[in-house]
């Protein structure tokens, strides 16, 4: 199979959309080793600076005792994250979790890295007390993205915390209207519907942040790059974060379990 990239300037005429082609896409080695190069941007670096944060306040805030990343790929938050007594990263791409490794053991974390499949977690119902994953569940549509749900549901313990991330369409959408470089299919929300979807799936939504707060801006600053002054893009694009967020580009969502908790189905 042929695995088109961003940088490669190609694009698919559709994007992919199949679970055994994503598995194999982020699984390829080029993808792999250039997957951290979007922090080295102003924007994407600025993206990683305010999740690694979020994520860093809810562990402050929530003090979890065991905590599950879904999809961890390389690590990029969680070897950036406070350590917990019990972190585990589950991921499918086995370069992903090589790359994951080297990076948690150079920054002196402990994690435990697992090889497996998101629609079957292979852990007990109950768990885990925060479940977060980034860019891995807005990969997929809705039937299957109702059967993720199901199964973090599961793992979590009664009224555990689920992170996640949505792009808004109100933003994302005419941004990449006609641009090429989306070779795997994202799900773009409106805020109510991204709230109705998480109600309907168990979960309540108790704080939705919102990142890239002005990215039509953001997006002109980061070209100040080209002419070799990337850090005062960045601090620009700092500035602009400390904005009222009503309608950013990128949503950080803290959730809560609701209901009784859920069996896997035998």
């Amino acid at each position: 199979m042929l695995l088109l990239r961003a940088e490669d300037g190609d694009h698919l005429n559709e994007p992919i959309r199949d679970k055994g082609e994503l598995q194999a896409f982020y699984d390829d080695p080029e993808v792999v080793s250039t997957y951290l190069r979007r922090t080295s941007r102003p924007i994407g670096a600025v993206l990683h600076e305010r999740q690694v944060a979020f994520l860093n306040g809810l562990i402050r805030d929530l003090a979890p005792e065991r905590v599950l990343e879904i999809a961890p790929g390389p690590a990029r938050l969680s070897a950036e994250l406070d350590p917990v007594p019990v972190a585990v990263g589950m991921d499918f791409s086995p370069r992903m979790l090589a790359d994951a490794g080297r990076r948690i053991r150079e920054r002196g974390l402990r994690w435990n890295l697992v090889r497996g499949n998101g629609f079957a977690l292979p852990f007990a119902t109950g768990t885990f007390d925060l479940v977060f994953s980034v860019r891995f569940v807005r990969r997929f549509e809705p039937e299957p993205r109702q059967k993720l749900y199901g199964e973090i549901r599961r793992v979590l313990r009664p009224g555990g915390h689920l992170v996640l991330d949505a792009q808004n369409r109100l933003v994302a959408g005419p941004h990449r209207e006609g641009r090429t470089g989306y070779p795997v299919y994202d799900e773009l929300w409106l805020r109510d519907e991204l709230v109705s979807e998480l109600e309907s799936a168990g979960f309540a939504v108790r704080h939705l942040e919102g990142i890239m707060r002005r990215f039509r801006w953001q997006w002109q600053v980061q070209r100040l790059q080209r002419f070799g002054v990337g850090a005062l893009a960045r601090t620009i694009i700092r500035a602009l974060e400390r904005t009222p967020d009503d309608n950013p580009s990128t949503w950080m969502m803290l959730c809560q379990t609701t209901g009784s908790p859920v069996r896997r189905a035998r």
